[in-house]
């Protein structure tokens, strides 16, 4: 029986926060380890030197002169990874990838304990997923492509688990007012800037929110008015979505545009969550999970992205339609409970094939 699991991810976006609401419904003790929680001395002087000698040439970038000093933050997380492990000592281990771990700390804490992994990075680095899967019992992804890759490569205890949405946090406002047209929150990147400010040709009532945007727009005057912060979450970021008459997606990863791409971010279910009409770029899998031009509206390209966002805001009767059909839509079949409970069956699978 399952009863502690100890689960292992970063501070943002706050999915371990999520999945440990959804175990306490079920009378599982959960513990959340921040893996992106690192040493004063790997922050102030390690990578300060690295950065210096990187700069410099003196050192190529993908070397790190520190690489085996106990403070730098892989040696320190899958130190303390063990410590946390060892303390709690779980039933089961669900590590959300993508910040990795020492081979030796995975090697100890898979020997004692049932571990889980789950994917949720650029289906681009799925190499970095299939180098470790060994030490899994279990290893799931956001991305078909990585799960075919993986099927592929003779793998077997893989399967598809996409993002989900807690629908506390991800909510509709009731009588709160639509004054924002467009808002965009995420970081910035040459192709996510090519689409904003092509959507300045519809309206410059835009909000962003998102690193790098100031830095790299502090020449352009109409872009730069429509930058409002560089990191959002929570009641703030519920509230932003809640505001606006339409929220852009933007995927920036991929293995190409449009139906080559699999994968969801975690915005195709929390927007409509809210709902706000979401208008996102597409993906293979977004069909299987949400339906276009019912639920939110997808785009293909640059053009249909501009004609869209024009169309739906002056179209406020059926942008409004689409927005409450995905908040229903999504309240109905997706939550973090759904996920856990899936993690559950798994395991429950797992236990079972060994006894």
């Amino acid at each position: 029986m399952l009863k502690k699991v100890l689960i292992v991810y970063s501070s943002k976006p706050p999915i371990a926060n999520y999945l440990t609401s959804s175990f306490s419904k079920l009378n599982i003790e959960s513990r959340i380890f921040l893996a992106d929680k690192n040493h004063w001395f790997d922050r102030y002087i390690i990578n300060k030197i690295n950065k210096q000698l990187h700069n410099f040439r003196i050192v190529p970038k993908n070397k790190n002169l520190f690489s085996s000093h106990p403070l730098a933050h892989k040696n320190f997380r899958s130190a303390n990874l063990v410590r946390a492990f060892d303390e709690f000592q779980p039933d089961l281990v669900l590590l959300i990838r993508g910040i990795n771990f020492s081979k030796e700390s995975l090697e100890y804490i898979s020997s004692k304990s049932k571990v889980f992994g789950w994917w949720v990075e650029k289906e681009e680095r799925v190499e970095e997923a299939l180098s470790e899967i060994d030490h899994f019992k279990h290893y799931f992804f956001i991305n078909s492509s990585c799960v075919e890759t993986a099927k592929q490569r003779g793998r077997q205890d893989i399967s598809l688990l996409h993002h989900s949405v807690d629908t506390d946090s991800f909510c509709k406002l009731p009588a709160t007012d639509k004054k924002i047209d467009i808002c965009f929150v995420g970081n910035w990147s040459k192709k996510r800037q090519t689409i904003v400010e092509a959507l300045l040709q519809v309206t410059d009532n835009i909000s962003i929110f998102g690193g790098k945007w100031l830095k790299k727009n502090i020449m352009k005057p109409k872009l730069l008015k429509c930058i409002k912060g560089s990191y959002i979450e929570g009641e703030k970021l519920n509230l932003l979505y809640n505001q606006s008459r339409i929220v852009l997606n933007v995927t920036n990863w991929g293995f190409g545009e449009g139906d080559k791409r699999s994968g969801m971010n975690m915005r195709i279910l929390e927007v409509p969550a809210t709902g706000s009409f979401l208008l996102t770029d597409s993906s293979k899998d977004l069909e299987a999970v949400i339906t276009p031009n019912t639920h939110l509206a997808v785009y293909k390209d640059l053009d249909e992205c501009i004609q869209k966002a024009r169309y739906y805001l002056q179209n406020e009767q059926e942008r409004e339609q689409i927005a409450q059909n995905g908040l229903n839509f999504v309240k109905e079949r997706y939550s973090y409970d759904n996920l856990v409970g899936e993690m559950i069956k798994t395991y429950k699978m797992q236990s079972n094939s060994e006894s």
